[in-house]
């Protein structure tokens, strides 16, 4: 995959969520309980750490969406027209508001168990295949409104539509469509489509079952970059591990960026520097910038503090986020002990997301491969070849070399 290719192009997210739903019997299908939220939140949930921006493509009251927290964007021409109007009110809405976007991601608001490497398989087909259109295909069969649009095609489909062309996938192949395949998903030791559609009540039955078996998916940073957290008890020596880590995987070539969780009444800056004047005025957001380094301080003033899914999309495009904390998140997580002071339970018995244990003694690792605390080169081994190997991203010196 051509990730670098990935992070600098500007993707833009789109759910078309305009359909009538004749068949499952209601107005919005989307907004059905699903999970942990609908159906619609479930899309939701699973692309956007793929793309920086996402809209919902719906007609009628917006207000109904508002607890998604996106922006809610009508059809652009006016009659129950199909989807490929909902790709074209995409197209136009990046065009006016998301400077620099090529592209348009769109999917269906009924596919709640899409793959959460959708966009990078769509955009390395298309880096082979100049201007076309990457459309994804499971099971050989071709689903062409869930695909990777060039804007630059906003006009011709404009066109086309006043002209009442309405077949998805008979304008799609005119415009040179790369279909991409999808393997099957596992779920529980069941295969099931990964782009498996509730239509219907009874297949929206079978979407809670599938979801109730599914293990919980881990958070990703933006374009899907990988994360992994150093987790432990207070002084188990999570600092440090985070430190030497990152200056391994850099010295190897890796963009590393790194979340810290803090104690809620940390200072980034001393009480009497200009920044901090200015935040003690009133200012909400405070901008530090100099010719070395940026750094923006933003005062809650009582919203609840960030998820770190929401802390990830704030990040630049890099190679692998490691986070310091967030015992709680679902990531993979390397879980540090030490002898002294060490009173707390080891985490990892009832963590299914801890891959492995940094110790400076001997410990029951559980089934899980145990590392001394100091083994920074065998621990940046490890995260290269399970975290990392996972999303197919060789360091930049392997690139260079070849």
């Amino acid at each position: 995959m051509d990730m670098e290719r990935l992070c600098r192009e500007q993707i833009f997210g789109v759910v078309l969520a305009g359909g009538l739903s004749r068949r499952m019997g209601v107005g919005d299908k989307g907004l059905l309980p699903l999970g942990r939220s609908t159906m619609l939140g479930e899309v939701v949930r699973r692309l956007r750490p793929q793309v920086p921006s996402v809209v919902i493509n719906a007609n009628g009251d917006p207000s109904r969406f508002a607890a998604l927290g996106l922006p809610v964007v009508p059809d652009v021409l006016e009659g129950a027209a199909g989807p490929l109007v909902g790709v074209l009110t995409g197209m136009r809405w990046a065009a006016a508001n998301v400077p620099g976007a090529t592209r348009v991601l769109t999917v269906s608001s009924d596919v709640p168990f899409l793959p959460a490497d959708l966009v990078g398989r769509l955009a390395a087909a298309i880096g082979t295949a100049g201007d076309g259109i990457a459309v994804a295909r499971s099971g050989g069969t071709v689903h062409p409104v869930i695909g990777l649009w060039p804007i630059a095609l906003a006009d011709e489909l404009d066109a086309a539509l006043r002209r009442g062309e309405r077949k998805a996938f008979d304008w799609v192949e005119r415009h040179g469509m790369v279909a991409v395949d999808f393997p099957p998903l596992d779920i529980g030791g069941e295969r099931i489509d990964p782009f498996f559609n509730a239509n219907t009540p009874a297949e929206l039955d079978e979407a809670r079952r599938l979801l109730a078996r599914e293990p919980a998916t881990p958070i990703t940073g933006r374009n899907g970059t990988p994360v992994v957290a150093i987790v432990g008890w207070k002084n188990s020596g999570k600092t440090t591990l985070t430190e030497r880590l990152v200056a391994e995987l850099t010295a190897r070539g890796r963009r590393v960026a790194t979340v810290k969780h803090a104690h809620h009444s940390f200072e980034v800056d001393d009480g009497e520097t200009d920044s901090a004047r200015h935040r003690r005025a009133g200012a909400r957001e405070v901008a530090v910038v100099s010719s070395e380094r940026v750094a923006t301080i933003k005062e809650l003033r009582g919203e609840p503090e960030p998820g770190l899914t929401e802390v990830l999309q704030m990040l630049d495009p890099c190679d692998i986020v490691i986070a310091e904390g967030y015992k709680r998140a679902p990531v993979p997580k390397i879980e540090a002990r030490r002898t002294q002071p060490f009173s707390q339970e080891p985490l990892a018995p009832a963590d299914p997301h801890v891959i492995a244990i940094a110790a400076d003694h001997d410990t029951d690792g559980g089934g899980l491969p145990v590392y001394r605390i100091g083994d920074i080169a065998g621990l940046a081994d490890f995260i290269e070849r399970t975290v990392l190997a996972r999303h197919r991203m060789p360091s930049r010196t392997q690139t260079d070399a070849e």
